[in-house]
């Protein structure tokens, strides 16, 4: 079975060469893997993890993450510990690739804890340590906390020894000792700049550098060459960074070029940004992200996002604007934003956000708020689902039915949507975005409130009425506006929100 799904896999290169009919072949063969894999009785499967990288490489990280779990508690079953903890170590790896949720965060926890307290498996702690802080790192940007864990980890890997570690880990010394400094180097260049985080990324470069070996793999050593561009190109030395990004490029394999192109793009964004060329960086931005689409590299894409903001709050700082709305919108970023979505969101995307822009700025006039209030019902709802971006592009465009963990992926864009427009000082904006799938009897997500703005509720019954109309919309059939209208009566929306959306309708036919 896992042979022949392998074989299968080989045939697609990028999310690209899925479209139509062969995404639901895809998806209807890559069900029947799944459902082998989570057999406890079956065979061995000496594929799984060649699998869970070529899905990683189609952009399809989650289901990675999903076999490898599968996997690790086969071997669990059968008592073998040692590939449970292997197995299991992709499993985490593969999310962070992804999206790690909160229920994946709280089991990465638990699994530290556990390595702690078995002597006979501690050399797999540290990349379990790595992977709980790549979490906090790159998702929670909570730097402080993955600092801590990426030092804990970086500690216990000196005193292991190279021999030991790669007898019962079965993976190279050197190549999990710079895995973890080069990440630990990335949430150093974000973390507050003190004084002591200065000298700590000083002295990781060094050690970065130093410590190099003709065997190390092709994919790290062009991780530490980017590592060190970056960190120039925060600094301000252009010049250094487009020799050295040259260097990478003249001396990496074709197979490299699905990591170098999005990163070149967004370390060139950075450095156009330092120098105040706004629309310059911007179009480096997109085209990281396109290049990051284009290969799958959903982690690249939360990286990029990550970047587009700080280097958006570096050019409303020089300006010194005080009405930071007008500013994004007349230097680009709600376009670049929508951008974005129409490239991750297949069957919505920014003609739906545009469409549900118009609905609710529709439905806020006839109730009559004022233009303060439409001008944030405007951009709320323009922007409602721009946390998707940071949704791997399968799980958000899964034809196949979705399980608890895909659930819990896609709801975390009300999340994710807040925290966006958050570091952009969009703070009105943000608390909408988080409160759009709220329903005022409580049933709604995340946070079941009952207590949500007239804002939010006009954004939320817009999203309900123009996704039920959509034609496109993964591959379900579009119903009339009164069809939508009636459906929505039943929904738990206040009545002067669906009049207004009722006459609105009536103004539109």
């Amino acid at each position: 079975m896992g042979n022949s799904f392998f074989e299968y896999l080989k045939k697609f290169n990028s999310p690209k060469d899925f479209t139509g009919e062969l995404l639901e072949s895809f998806s209807q063969r890559l069900i029947k893997y799944s459902d082998f894999i989570s057999r406890i009785e079956r065979e061995e499967d000496p594929n799984v993890i060649e699998i869970g990288r070529k899905l990683r490489d189609l952009g399809a990280p989650m289901e990675s993450y999903k076999i490898l779990k599968a996997d690790s508690d086969y071997y669990k079953f059968r008592g073998k510990e040692n590939m449970f903890w292997r197995q299991l170590y992709f499993a985490g790896a593969f999310a962070n690739l992804g999206y790690p949720t909160v229920s994946i965060e709280k089991k990465s926890k638990s699994y530290c804890k556990l390595l702690k307290k078995k002597k006979e498996f501690l050399l797999f702690l540290p990349l379990f340590l790595n992977t709980y802080a790549g979490i906090f790192h790159i998702y929670r940007e909570d730097y402080k906390s993955a600092n801590a864990l990426y030092r804990e980890a970086i500690s216990l890997m000196e005193e292991i020894k190279p021999k030991n570690f790669e007898r019962i880990v079965d993976k190279e010394y050197l190549w999990a000792h710079k895995l973890i400094s080069n990440n630990y180097l990335d949430s150093l260049f974000m973390s507050e700049m003190t004084e002591e985080n200065e000298k700590e990324l000083m002295r990781m470069m060094d050690i970065s550098e130093s410590r190099s070996d003709r065997t190390e793999s092709e994919y790290i050593k062009i991780l530490t060459l980017l590592n060190k561009a970056e960190m120039k190109a925060r600094t301000g030395k252009g010049k250094e960074v487009d020799q050295i990004l040259s260097d990478i490029f003249s001396k990496s394999s074709q197979n490299m070029i699905r990591y170098i192109e999005p990163s070149y793009h967004r370390i060139k964004a950075i450095i156009l940004a330092n120098e105040g060329k706004e629309r310059e960086s911007v179009d480096h931005m997109i085209r990281s992200f396109e290049e990051s689409t284009y290969y799958g590299n959903t982690l690249a894409e939360t990286l990029i996002m990550r970047d587009s903001l700080f280097n958006y709050n570096i050019l409303a700082g020089k300006a010194g604007v005080k009405n930071r709305y007008e500013f994004f919108k007349n230097n680009g970023l709600f376009n670049y934003l929508l951008n974005v979505l129409k490239i991750k969101d297949w069957f919505l995307g920014s003609e739906h956000s545009v469409n549900v822009s118009k609905t609710a700025v529709g439905i806020a006039s006839i109730l009559s708020l004022n233009s303060v209030r439409r001008r944030l019902v405007r951009t709320s709802s323009l922007l409602h689902d721009i946390g998707k971006v940071v949704v791997p592009w399968y799980s958000l465009n899964k034809i196949s039915p979705l399980d608890s963990l895909d659930w819990e992926i896609l709801q975390a864009h009300t999340t994710e949507g807040g925290k966006i427009l958050r570091k952009l000082g969009l703070n009105k904006e943000a608390k909408i975005v988080e409160n759009h799938h709220e329903r005022i009897d409580g049933s709604g997500y995340l946070k079941g409130l009952k207590n949500i703005s007239i804002e939010a509720e006009i954004v939320a019954v817009s999203d309900v009425y123009n996704a039920a109309i959509t034609p496109n919309r993964k591959y379900k059939i579009p119903k009339t506006p009164q069809k939508v209208l009636s459906e929505i009566k039943k929904e738990s929306f206040s009545s002067k929100v669906i009049n207004a959306l009722a006459k609105f309708i009536k103004l539109q036919s």
